[in-house]
């Protein structure tokens, strides 16, 4: 007998429930297996998870004080300084063609 593939969603697809994870039976029992795994091993993955892929238990204090990762603010900097370097680009032509009608 073929077995039926379970669902898992995010309520937020349908008013009545977009507040809440729904699925099906198996789908739910395979949300308790994952938080299970989660909370023995720290995080938990599997292609049995609807529209998720894992599940991983972090700190308490991670939910106080969202950090970003380091690659975020490097990435950031980089944004900010080819931002500047196109603003002085663009101030620098501007510059040059109100000269050549003065």
């Amino acid at each position: 007998m073929k077995r039926k593939q379970a669902n898992l969603r995010d309520g937020s697809e349908w008013i009545d429930h977009e507040d809440c994870i729904v699925g099906d039976e198996e789908g739910i029992r395979n949300l308790m297996r994952a938080c299970e795994e989660a909370l023995a091993k720290g995080e938990f993955f599997s292609s049995e998870l609807g529209d998720y892929v894992g599940v991983k238990k972090l700190p308490s204090d991670w939910f106080k004080q969202p950090k970003d990762s380091n690659k975020t603010i490097l990435a950031n900097q980089i944004l900010g300084c080819v931002l500047l370097m196109i603003a002085a680009l663009i101030f620098f032509g501007a510059y040059t063609v109100i000269k050549w009608f003065v």
